[in-house]
């Protein structure tokens, strides 16, 4: 029998309150995923993903943050088994209390938002501002080029991409052959396990939240299409943007962009930026993509014809 002395325990800072209502049934038994640095990614029941992280990584949809610095998990490998309960995770020799964790909400406020949606769209930067051009050559944010580039490598990802934003476009507009069309394409699209071009789907559908006339039936469609096509944990990520939820990065940013100055703004873009190699730059490209490109009439029936 394990001794429980041996057992390290710390406290939970933060939860989302996605994790609280998944929590509070049942125990849930779950594995480790994958572990990083900064963090330690669990798989629970319906492919659902809890990710333990540090306070560098803060709130995100399913994030619990914890005590603890860099190299906290360590000694956790993937596919190590967890318990997870209203009160505790156990994963490996580790136990997160969540008596005392803060919850905190991962749904922007999109009503409030999208009242300021112009003044949103006025505080965007050029993707050509400052500090933009330290975004990585190969990320999706180079969709953004205008007007395009015309050497792209036949084959490569920001060609198979330009394919599949000409279908997004028109899947936005209320065309549902396309839409599934263009998330089929985009998703899975680039390497690692949060492909670019699920990042891109993720950023196209937080811009949905903001500007599209039917959110929930348009972030349904993409994620029905894309979510079988790419790898658990960016799975997750993409169901959380379906459901209007992103990481306290982004609600930085749609916060500056409502209603804060310019130095705001560019502050809370390079924190969007951080995330990831290209993570951060992808999903952004897609909003911003969504701003640029996506707008004037939309057919409605079209969405939802797809949701009987």
């Amino acid at each position: 029998m394990e001794n429980p002395n041996t057992k390290t325990r710390i406290n939970g800072l933060i939860v989302s309150r996605t994790i609280l209502e998944w929590l509070c049934g049942e125990p849930l038994s779950g594995r480790v995923l994958v572990v990083f640095d900064h963090a330690c990614d669990l798989v629970i029941p319906d492919e659902r993903v809890v990710a333990l992280v540090t306070p560098q990584v803060g709130a995100g949809p399913f994030n619990v943050v914890v005590q603890g610095t860099p190299g906290l998990f360590r000694d956790i490998a993937p596919g190590m088994p967890a318990t997870l309960t209203d009160r505790e995770i156990h994963v490996g020799g580790l136990v997160v209390s969540l008596e005392r964790a803060a919850a905190w909400e991962p749904r922007p406020d999109w009503a409030a938002l999208r009242v300021r949606r112009s003044v949103i769209e006025d505080h965007l930067p050029d993707p050509h501002a400052p500090g933009l051009e330290r975004v990585p050559a190969e990320s999706l944010f180079a969709l953004l080029e205008t007007p395009p580039s015309e050497t792209l490598p036949r084959g490569s990802t920001l060609a198979a991409a330009r394919k599949a934003i000409d279908a997004l476009r028109a899947g936005w507009d209320g065309n549902p052959v396309r839409l599934r069309e263009g998330a089929e394409r985009m998703a899975g699209l680039g390497s690692g396990l949060t492909p670019g071009g699920d990042d891109f789907l993720t950023g196209v559908m937080l811009w949905a939240w903001l500007a599209h006339p039917a959110p929930v039936d348009f972030c349904r469609a993409v994620t029905a299409t894309a979510a079988g096509h790419t790898t658990t944990l960016s799975a997750a990520f993409l169901r959380a943007a379906a459901r209007g939820e992103c990481s306290i990065a982004w609600h930085a940013l749609l916060e500056a962009a409502s209603r804060g100055t310019d130095a705001q703004v560019t502050q809370a873009v390079e924190d969007v930026l951080a995330h990831g190699a290209t993570s951060g730059a992808d999903a952004l490209g897609g909003f911003m993509w969504g701003a640029f490109h996506c707008g004037g009439e939309v057919d409605l029936e079209g969405i939802r014809s797809l949701f009987p």
